[in-house]
């Protein structure tokens, strides 16, 4: 008989790598290296499969990784999982790839390609003397900067302590990455990742390798903020008395590793020179600069080049833009790509984080209002709105969005703002932790005075809503309340700049903008606000609100990579047709109609001014027609185009049944003009269609068919145990009926229906079904018993008649004396537990209506 794959890894594999020298120490198995990512399912998330290597070797234990063993069964090739095990290889860094069936191995050498058959797997020696080559950088011992021989910090093992974190694989990577350019003797190097992917814990784990092998012996770390240095410090707490804090003009000179703000070693010290020039220039051989696109070489060079003796390593959130050509000049100047342009050492963006499922998908929601194309003073003030021009300025005829709240005050199209801010949160969650970015501090002001009343009161909270600006005195204590996933108040909080960048707050699930941003490096700093994964609150995804059009600056860095399509993206079909008001009947010029395939966007266009559309090129597919117009509630509709012949679409649009949204204040009369759901085409929305199939698959792997899931069903430890087996696999009722638009029956009957094709009952059909069926068989109780017990089944479905604990519950209390009395009217504790039993068995018996 064939072995299966996890026999074959155990009595084949285990002992070949055994044989080999691979002791436990030196393999990880199962080494989950991507999360799965979490795609948007209506207000929920579902998350794709995990990815696992099925071996990672390793040079030491918990150190480099040599290897990537992809494991297949008999019946497959030796090679069979190579290409697997070659992408694995690739996103670890590791050298070399295997495959194995047990019986045979396939080697590749990532680095040359050359590919090797083989009776028996490498020693661990083996690959680490081909690993290290020619390259001094590889050895087992190197020369550090002082001139001393030690271990390499390459080979050492990453920091352990029970219940500390282990590093994930990219983070692996940069320290790696990182520590390759210091044996390189470069002076410089730049490591950029997005927020939320532990740029700190990867700048500890660096530090440790470096103090423990002896290469370094003293570390300076760099924030511009309090905050931001009191973070490191605590993330270094592996390191215990060796940190010091540069506080006061007091450097800790018998520390090893020092933590400081730019502010503080640029002060005057007691004798007059600067506090950074009481350290000897080659008193740190590593200072690490956190944040460096935003403190900066051009604004603190004299202390990087105080220390110009010491490696210089930049850590970053962002990419390369315009606004960061600096700090790319300075710190990347020693890797260049092959355009000869200065690039980081290792590169982890928000988009391969989500794709990795390490952070938060998102959700966009623009919102724009009848003045944001421009405020015509003249027109408004013939209008009725009363101007304020202070003396000695002269007003001009036009402002446009960019200079509201700066040029010009409009507090009427603020008030708008928040008030279908107060909506949004309303119908998502008034008490989710919010950050709104505001333009100015008097506009800060203004947005949380509104924010207070429009759901201060609702929510029962004095301090619903907060300013979090310089000149705020309590604003740090108020930031460390806001951050604690726990903390009630405030809710949300308005700022203008001083937490866009550095502010570790997980549970934060909207980020508003009702701030122009022109910066994109400043745009990707406010998303990362949000792009934290927060177990306590169970966030998974956020929400940006953008009041501004900032999320114009979307790019390839903060998108998740395209869904992959299975067939052709293009072809000869075309999908046309017009767009119109169901109300009026009159044409829509200007909707915007997409087309997509399996999530991925395929083409774009517009109505013309007749209301007409037409896109060409489609392949012959079932596609998703998405079309929406200002003013009007998007529709999905779904289109075969295989059918030979396509018929003219009209496809109808309705206004949003939520009334007039037009708000008239004193002043200047404002209201909301359009909002959109923004769609970004890049596969973060998990489509109905691709759900339902992998809930089926997952339904029908347990069970065999529909009499099997009833069998299951009627018998409540089954039951269980087969809904805790669904929920692991994100196959739950919520989910299930959020997607069959079904939210009136039965989780049984969801289940059957995407597993099996069954017709579902409603919970009410099911009962009326069921009662007389109960009846018949305990005739000597009263109908009215029996109805009540039915009466909760339709109320919370069968688990609330499954357990004894529904006699503790009106009107068994009231009426049949509660668990006791009913006890005595069956004759004893089994008898009800028959009975119950009962209950669950005839709700089940058939999925015919009475």
């Amino acid at each position: 008989m064939t072995l299966s794959e996890r026999d074959t890894r155990t009595q084949l594999i285990d002992p070949l790598l055994a044989a080999a020298g691979w002791t436990d120490a030196l393999i990880e198995r199962e080494y989950q290296y991507r999360a799965g990512r979490l795609r948007l399912l209506g207000e929920q998330t579902v998350r794709d499969e995990a990815q696992f290597v099925d071996y990672v070797l390793r040079a030491e234990p918990r150190g480099a990784i040599l290897a990537a063993l992809e494991a297949k069964d008999e019946d497959h090739a030796p090679g069979a999982g190579l290409q697997q095990a070659l992408a694995y290889a690739h996103d670890v860094d590791a050298p070399f790839a295997l495959s194995s069936n047990g019986h045979g191995i396939v080697e590749q050498d990532t680095r040359s390609a050359s590919v090797r058959r083989l009776d028996t797997f490498p020693t661990p020696a083996e690959l680490l003397e081909r690993w290290r080559g020619e390259r001094p950088t590889r050895g087992a011992h190197v020369t550090s900067r002082s001139g001393e021989t030690v271990p390499n910090p390459l080979l050492q093992p990453a920091f352990a302590m029970p219940g500390a974190p282990s590093m994930r694989y990219y983070q692996e990577r940069a320290v790696s990455s990182a520590i390759e350019q210091i044996l390189l003797c470069r002076s410089r190097a730049l490591l950029s990742l997005a927020t939320g992917t532990g740029k700190t814990f990867i700048a500890f784990n660096l530090v440790h390798k470096l103090l423990a092998s002896g290469y370094a012996k003293r570390v300076l770390f760099i924030a511009d903020r309090v905050s931001l240095r009191d973070q490191a410090y605590n993330e270094f707490g592996g390191l215990g008395d060796r940190r010091g804090v540069v506080v006061n003009g007091r450097v800790p000179l018998q520390r090893d590793v020092h933590f400081a703000i730019y502010q503080s070693l640029y002060a005057d010290a007691a004798n007059g020179a600067k506090v950074y020039e009481q350290y000897p220039r080659d008193f740190f051989d590593i200072v690490i600069i956190d944040e460096c696109h935003r403190s900066g070489y051009g604004d603190w060079g004299a202390i990087l080049d105080h220390f110009d003796g010491s490696f210089h390593l930049g850590m970053t959130a962002t990419p390369k833009q315009d606004d960061s050509i600096n700090t790319f000049a300075y710190f990347a100047a020693e890797n260049l790509d092959h355009d000869g342009q200065p690039r980081p050492v290792y590169e982890y963006s928000l988009g391969r984080g989500i794709d990795d499922g390490f952070l938060a998908t998102y959700k966009v929601l623009r919102v724009s209002t009848t003045v944001d194309d421009g405020l015509v003073i003249g027109e408004e003030v013939e209008k009725g709105a009363e101007l304020i021009v202070p003396e000695g300025t002269t007003p001009r005829d036009t402002y446009d969005m960019r200079e509201f709240e700066r040029a010009i005050v409009v507090p009427d199209r603020t008030r708008v703002m928040c008030e279908h801010l107060g909506g949004v949160l309303r119908t998502h969650g008034a008490l989710d932790k919010t950050m709104i970015f505001c333009v100015t501090m008097e506009h800060a002001e203004l947005v949380r005075s509104e924010m207070q009343r429009l759901l201060g009161s609702e929510t029962g909270k004095n301090l619903y809503a907060a300013r979090i600006v310089s000149e705020e005195r309590d604003a740090m204590p108020l930031l460390e309340q806001f951050q604690l996933a726990s903390g009630s108040e405030p809710v949300v909080v308005t700022t203008v700049d001083l937490l866009s960048t550095g502010v570790n707050a997980p549970s934060v699930r909207n980020i508003v903008f009702m701030k122009p941003i022109g910066s994109v490096t400043v745009f990707k700093q406010i998303i990362g606000r949000g792009s934290r994964l927060d177990d306590l609150t169970k966030k998974t995804f956020f929400r940006v609100i953008d009041y501004t059009n900032a999320t114009r600056l979307f790019d390839d860095w903060d998108l998740p990579t395209l869904p992959v399509v299975a067939g052709p993206t293009t072809g000869t079909r075309t999908i046309a047709g017009v767009v119109q008001d169901e109300e009026s009947g009159d044409l829509v010029p200007g909707a915007s109609i997409s087309v997509r395939l399996t999530g991925r966007l395929l083409m774009e266009t517009r109505s013309d001014d007749d209301g007409a559309f037409e896109v060409l090129n489609l392949p012959a597919a079932v596609l998703d027609v998405f079309v929406t117009a200002s003013g009007f509630t998007r529709r999905q509709l779904r289109v075969d185009t295989t059918d030979d012949e396509s018929e003219r679409m009209v496809v109808v649009l309705r206004h949003p049944s939520q009334g007039d949204r037009r708000v008239r204040i004193s002043g200047v009369d404002v209201s909301i003009a359009d909002e959109v759901e923004v769609d970004l085409g890049n596969g973060n929305v998990l489509q109905s269609a691709e759900y339902l199939s992998r809930a089926r698959s997952v339904i029908t792997e347990r069970v065999p068919d529909l009499d099997g899931l009833r069998s299951i069903w009627q018998v409540r430890a089954s039951r269980s145990g087969l809904e805790e087996y669904l929920a692991m696999r994100q196959v739950t009722p919520d989910l299930l009926g959020l997607v069959l638009g079904r939210l009136d029956v039965e989780a049984f009957d969801l289940v059957a229906t995407v597993g099996f094709d069954a017709t579902p009952l409603s919970l009410d059909a099911r009962a009326s079904a069921a009662l007389p069926k109960l009846e018949t068989r305990y005739p000597q109780i009263s109908a009215e018993f029996h109805a009540a017990v039915i009466d909760k089944f339709r109320l919370g479905g069968v688990a609330e008649v499954a357990s004894s604990e529904l006699f503790t519950l009106t009107p068994f209390t009231g009426d049949w004396g509660g668990v006791l009395g009913v006890s005595r009217m069956f004759g004893g504790v089994d008898a009800v537990a028959e009975f119950l039993q009962t209950v669950q068995t005839v709700l089940f018996e058939t999925e015919t209506a009475a």
